[in-house]
């Protein structure tokens, strides 16, 4: 049983190996004829890229004439017309110099294929025939310092508002819900003393920054604002006579 199977292994190598030893014997015979033929296909495609460079010369300067009278458009038929070459070699030399500048070609089903070259006059012309663009008035960074500066104020005055004014709902919201708390005997004897306050004073009391009492002191309503502000309920107004606020005398 195993010699059977060591007979069909070599056989299976066998086969695998008289291709290879036909290749190189086939190799070892015909080197000669093979290298003549690829050193042939060489000089072919040498030839072939002379005779191109040579004949491009010829169709240079007829090529360029038109690429400036038309503007870097340009189909085969025109190149065929003006270097009297046929179309199939008009069109393989565009093609060349398609690939060569990067240009781009259209194919039109009424009207053939058209190859665009980007020149310095076509863009200067595609420029010239644009509208003007409006000019604009600018400004020196130091002209529009102020503003800018003013703008940052303005928007944290903005945000300024809107916390307090967040702080004010929830905290009229708190006291909706819990009953009024009884101011202490000792701030009332504070009041009834003629208590004053400065404005950072009065600003730490009612828990705001001391913008917001400079904004806010020449208000009407002043007394009830400060009032549900207050820790203890206490009503202020602003004496312009002292540059102090007073508490509220109740009536």
């Amino acid at each position: 049983m195993t010699g059977k199977v060591i007979d069909s292994s070599t056989t299976g190598i066998l086969i695998l190996l008289l291709p290879i030893a036909f290749v190189f014997v086939l190799l070892f015979k015909t080197w000669p004829y093979l290298l003549a033929l690829l050193v042939l296909i060489i000089l072919l495609k040498i030839w072939q890229q002379y005779r191109w460079l040579q004949w491009s010369k010829q169709v240079n300067p007829f090529f360029n004439q038109l690429i400036k009278d038309n503007q870097g458009c340009l189909t085969p038929l025109d190149l065929s017309m003006k270097a009297n070459i046929s179309g199939t070699a008009a069109q393989r030399y565009l093609d060349r110099k398609a690939e060569e500048f990067g240009a781009k070609r259209r194919d039109y089903e009424d009207k053939g294929i058209v190859y665009y070259f980007l020149t310095a006059n076509a863009l200067g012309s595609i420029f010239d025939s644009s509208e003007p663009l409006p000019e604009q008035e600018s400004e020196s960074l130091t002209n529009q310092a102020p503003k800018l500066v003013q703008w940052l104020m303005e928007d944290e005055m903005e945000e300024e508002i809107e916390e307090e004014s967040e702080t004010e709902e929830a905290e009229i919201q708190d006291k909706a819900e819990s009953p009024p708390e009884t101011p202490s005997p000792q701030i009332e004897d504070e009041e009834k003393e003629g208590q004053t306050l400065i404005q950072a004073e009065l600003a730490k009391r009612l828990d705001v920054h001391s913008s917001t009492i400079g904004k806010r002191k020449s208000d009407p309503d002043f007394a009830q604002w400060s009032q549900s502000k207050d820790p203890d309920g206490v009503a202020w107004e602003y004496s312009p006579e002292t540059k102090e606020f007073l508490p509220v005398e109740e009536s």
